[in-house]
């Protein structure tokens, strides 16, 4: 056998143990509380990528952007896995003991152990995520490394049949380990692309958007599931008294309600990633003039337990009654996927400034760059006016008649003046009435009656004004840096 043919070989085979390892991993995250490689590496891949690469991404994928990036980092780690098989098979040339595979097996657990779990944060030997964590790699490699034993170049002599019986294994283990982690992942894949929460909303938005259906944006695969019963939130920093509140007694002090709508940076023009609710909470300058600021004190810096880092300066909050400490959403606690048991809520700024599973509140005296501002996003993240259809959706086809058209028009804490239409290009624009909102903080929902003229093709156009008399801005542009712009346009089909 030659080099070539041997690396070629070796490679087919690594690929198999690779699957079969990956698969594994993930069982271990589901049962021994393992993080899976992928997922401890999105974070260092997303502080080094480019923001307007991301942003790109982001706007062209939407949810789907974290489905293609975690298949991506498993499929660049089966191939690393397939080289190392193929390293294996050319040493197998040279070296005809059967411990050579186990030895490639432990460079790569070397590899895992002592560079990219501390690169993923989890610490030397990946010890930050329990004492297992280096044993259950090291397991997972072992059986790796039995797979490509089973690589080995068959012995001359055997008979056909035996032949074609080990030619079959790889195809065998292959199969079993992409159904097991077609098993393990493709469900999760599909609730994230095909059945987001905000995608099961028809028809106008209601006021106050159902739980179930508020829109769901975070920066991880896997996001913490967090103790409320040891969960303390820490205030600190510049201060002459820090205190450490637990979850009773953060619910403890005196509360504010506030109904609010919630925007992702991220989101689209007419895209759903919009959601109003009504959160409780502790008032953010209430719960700083607790612990005694220090006049040094400029901004205030907050972490949560995802590693998520965010700022404000202290000078907006003090005037900004509206920013909560917030600990539930529409009467009930914060679910998992929302932020429980606390997260910070900045009305009239986009969602990426209020980190939730929120771990620590500090006066600094400095800004604290955010984790999306280091890859270049807009630190004030204040929300653009914008306004969208809900009915009817891109590619209706209508019967002619009296049609109810209508959506949400949101311009953060400065509200909505008007909201206008048009079917005509713009050659003339129509009023539509709209519901007064349910606080100054809300989107409004907005309506009008559309009686076509003649059957065809029609371009219906929404656009509005903010409170202070400023129409929303219709260049088209993407979400990255400060959020997309643009007007919000539908094509239908009018027959009879």
């Amino acid at each position: 056998m030659t080099r070539r043919e041997a690396a070629l070989h070796g490679f087919g085979w690594g690929v198999v143990a690779g699957l079969a390892l990956v698969g594994l991993m993930y069982y271990a995250g589901a049962f021994l509380g393992l993080r899976p490689l992928p997922q401890l590496l999105n974070e260092p891949l997303l502080s080094i990528m480019p923001g307007f690469v991301f942003g790109f991404l982001i706007d062209t994928l939407q949810h789907a952007g974290k489905v293609v990036e975690e298949l991506g980092l498993i499929v660049l780690m089966v191939l690393a896995l397939g080289a190392l098989g193929a390293a294996n098979s050319v040493a197998g040339l040279r070296w005809t003991s059967r411990y050579v595979p186990f030895a490639f097996a432990a460079i790569g657990w070397v590899v895992v152990a002592a560079a990219l779990l501390p690169l993923g944060g989890s610490g030397w030997l990946g010890l930050n995520d329990g004492p297992a964590t280096p044993l259950i790699w090291m397991a997972l490699f072992a059986i790796y490394a039995v797979v490509l034993q089973y690589g080995e170049q068959p012995a001359p002599g055997l008979d056909p049949g035996r032949r074609r019986l080990l030619s079959a294994v790889p195809l065998a283990i292959g199969a079993v380990s992409l159904g097991a982690l077609g098993l393990r992942l493709l469900p999760d894949w599909y609730q994230a692309i095909f059945k987001a929460p905000e995608s099961g909303m028809r028809g106008i938005s209601p006021a106050i958007t159902p739980v179930q259906n508020f829109y769901v944006v975070s920066k991880n695969f896997g996001d913490p599931v967090v103790d409320g019963q040891t969960w303390q939130l820490r205030v600190g920093g510049l201060v002459d008294r820090s205190m450490n509140l637990s979850l009773g007694e953060l619910r403890g002090l005196t509360a504010a309600d506030e109904l609010v709508t919630l925007e992702c940076i991220s989101n689209n023009v007419g895209g759903e990633l919009m959601s109003t609710g009504s959160f409780r909470g502790v008032r953010l300058r209430d719960l700083l003039a607790m612990a005694s600021p220090q006049s040094r004190g400029t901004w205030v810096a907050f972490r949560a337990r995802d590693g998520y880092t965010e700022s404000l300066p202290y000078k907006l909050i003090q005037g900004a009654p509206e920013i909560l400490v917030a600990y539930e959403l529409d009467g009930a606690p914060l679910p998992m996927n929302h932020g429980f048991p606390a997260r910070i809520l900045i009305p009239g700024h986009y969602g990426m400034k209020g980190p939730k599973w929120l771990e620590s509140i500090e006066l600094v005296d400095q800004e604290a760059r955010g984790y999306w501002e280091q890859q270049g996003w807009d630190h004030n993240a204040v929300v653009k006016t914008t306004a969208r259809f809900d009915v009817p959706r891109d590619g209706d086809i209508l019967k002619i008649g009296a049609l109810e058209i209508g959506g949400v028009a949101f311009a953060g804490t400065r509200g909505i003046a008007k909201v206008e239409y048009t079917t005509n290009g713009g050659s003339s624009w129509d009023l539509a009435r709209f519901d007064q909102p349910l606080s100054p903080l809300t989107w409004v929902l907005w309506r009008a009656t559309w009686t076509p003229a003649k059957e065809g093709s029609y371009q219906l156009t929404v656009r509005a004004t903010d409170g202070g008399g400023k129409v929303q801005d219709s260049t088209s542009a993407p979400s990255y840096p400060s959020g997309a712009s643009g007007y919000h346009s539908v094509q239908v089909s009018i027959s009879k």
